[in-house]
This record gives C-alpha cells, sequence and structure tokens, in this order.
C-alpha cells in the first residue's frame, strides 16, 4: 500500500499550481485530474505546463479521467468523437506521466452481454496502448457513461480482459445500493484506483459529504481488504459536494481526510 495520499486537483492552471504547492507543503503524493466534456478542450500546452509545475513541486499526477463520452455509441458521429478522446487521453496520459488513465466503458444497449460484446470490439487496441505506455486502464464504475453498473458487469469483461481494472469509490457504490465492501472483499486485485469520499446518510437520505471518517463508510475495512489483495494504487481524495469541496472547506477535508486515513498506511 502507498503510504502517501493523493487528492483530485482543480484544472486550470493556476490552481494546478496551489494544489501542487499545497500538496508538497502537506505531504500529500501527488494530484488526479478528472474532465467531462471539457477533455476536448484540453491543450498538449495546457498538459505539458502541468507536467513542468509538477516537477517544480516534486509532486505526480496519479489519475488522468475523462467522463461523458459514449465509446460505444451507436451513432457514428458520437462513436468517432469519443474514440478521439481515447486517443487522446492515452497521448496526454504520457505527457503528464499519469498512473492511471480512466474513462467510462460507454454504453451501446441496456443489455450486459451485448454491452460487453461490443466493449470486446472497441477497446482491446485501446487497453494495448495504455499498457504500452506505462499506465493503468480502470474503467469508471456506477455512472458517467458506463455500463459497469454492477459488480457483475466488471466480472463479464473479465472473462476476456483481465486487464481492466475499477476505478473504486465505496461513496459512490454505496450511493447505488451495491454493497461495496464485497467489492474489495472478492476482487481487492482488479481496483486500479481508489477514491477516497465520505458519505453521510440520515433519514434515507445524503446529508452531507465531510471529511472521512465523519460519515458512514468503512474505509477500515475497504483497506483491509486492499491490504489482503496487496494493493499499490492511488489512494485519492475527492472533495465532494456543496460545502467541502470549495475554498477554506475543501483544505480542511484534505488534512481531516489525511488524519484520519494515515493511522492506516504503513
Amino acid at each position: 500500500m502507498r503510504t502517501k495520499l493523493s487528492f483530485i486537483g482543480d484544472n486550470d492552471l493556476a490552481s494546478v499550481e496551489q494544489d501542487s504547492r499545497f500538496a508538497a507543503e502537506n505531504g500529500f503524493e501527488g494530484l488526479e485530474y478528472n474532465y467531462w466534456g471539457n477533455f476536448a478542450d484540453l491543450t498538449a500546452d495546457t498538459a505539458r505546463a502541468m507536467h513542468r509545475i509538477h516537477k517544480a513541486y516534486g509532486v505526480k499526477c496519479v489519475m488522468l479521467g475523462f467522463w461523458g463520452w459514449n465509446h460505444l455509441s451507436k451513432d457514428e458521429a458520437e462513436r468517432a468523437k469519443a474514440h478521439a478522446m481515447l486517443a487522446k487521453g492515452v497521448e496526454f496520459g504520457q505527457i503528464l506521466e499519469a498512473d492511471v488513465l480512466t474513462t467510462g466503458g460507454g454504453v451501446y444497449s441496456d443489455d450486459l452481454a451485448e454491452n460487453v460484446a461490443e466493449f470486446g470490439k472497441v477497446f482491446p487496441s485501446y487497453l494495448e496502448k495504455v499498457q504500452a505506455a506505462g499506465m493503468v486502464s480502470a474503467f469508471y464504475a456506477v455512472h458517467g457513461q458506463s455500463f459497469f453498473k454492477t459488480l457483475k458487469s466488471y466480472e463479464a469483461v473479465w472473462e476476456n480482459h483481465p486487464q481492466v481494472t475499477i476505478k473504486y469509490d465505496p461513496a459512490n457504490w454505496r450511493h447505488s445500493n451495491e454493497d461495496y465492501i464485497e467489492v474489495v472483499r472478492k476482487h481487492g486485485d482488479k481496483v486500479g484506483h481508489m477514491h477516497i469520499k465520505e458519505h453521510v446518510y440520515h433519514n434515507g437520505e445524503l446529508a452531507s459529504q465531510p471529511p472521512a471518517g465523519m460519515g458512514d463508510i468503512e474505509f477500515g475495512k475497504v483497506l483491509a481488504f486492499l491490504y489482503e489483495s496487496r494493493y499499490n494504487g492511488p489512494l485519492s481524495i475527492e472533495p465532494h459536494g456543496p460545502i467541502w469541496s470549495k475554498g477554506d472547506m475543501r483544505r480542511k477535508l484534505l488534512i481531516l481526510t489525511q488524519r484520519h486515513i494515515s493511522p492506516f498506511l504503513i
């Protein structure tokens, strides 16, 4: 298990520098970056500038993610745009020297078998390119233009593509009424990227997303099973929600989460 945490950084260059400085000053390993439709606007010059900033502060890019692109779309134009993002992801992931490259699996139909079959037509060459570039291929679970809605969907893909891994966020699995502990108990060896995000439920509703340890997600159990699976991928904090994701509250969430998780790391 890694001994340092990372966190999701903001994407503009001024914030990349602020986050890199904060990471270096507070003992974080690095940053991850997430894009939706705005991934199309990211330029190679910006990616190179981001990398220079990381180098200047001695931090790294642990993950590059791009969501919302339907790589399995039946619409040829939409699929072509999405596949261009796959190529761009590999290129920019190399520029950033990212550990993990994450995207959604796409959606072909409502039928799992059809999605799995189409995945097998679209993704093998992409998986090879990601691996050749020295990155891990992780796929977004639960949402983000992805048919990976349940553990069963991953298991079906692993039959022919064992190199596929999960971008694992226990809070997301819990919010989808899935057993997030079962994911790592059965398949901790298939986790490629770990998100640390907390949820507090009250009266059956999501009431808050505070620092880890202040809510309902049992991170000790999650990390126990990841240790048993010899997990050594990133451990990345996700500030989320309207209160804890901005300004001083974001900084407090990062430090408080670091304090809660760090005793589990050795």
